[in-house]
């Protein structure tokens, strides 16, 4: 059964101007959008086990920089990473 409160609020947006409608539509997507994704954060932090045989993240970079020829790291600038910005364009 519907409450007395949501039908006098029906009534209200009833007489709000399609502009007005609009807007109100915007938020309450906004909210449902934002409840969504928050759940479904929650669900993955849940879902996330922490598996100790698993390698750390700088020995892959390590292993994968190892198959880089020399010659290829030659042509990497020296100041790259402080000067990162510049080298993107």
């Amino acid at each position: 059964m519907v409450s007395h409160q949501l039908l006098e609020l029906e009534q209200s947006i009833h007489n709000l101007s399609l502009e007005d409608k609009l807007w109100l539509l915007d938020k309450i997507f906004e909210q449902v959008r934002g409840t969504a994704e928050n759940e479904q954060e929650s669900n993955l932090q849940q879902n996330l086990q922490y598996d100790e045989k698993a390698k750390p993240i700088w020995e892959i970079a390590v292993e994968i920089g190892a198959k880089i020829p020399d010659s290829e790291w030659e042509k990497v600038p020296s100041d790259l990473s402080k000067n990162f910005d510049l080298y993107q364009g």
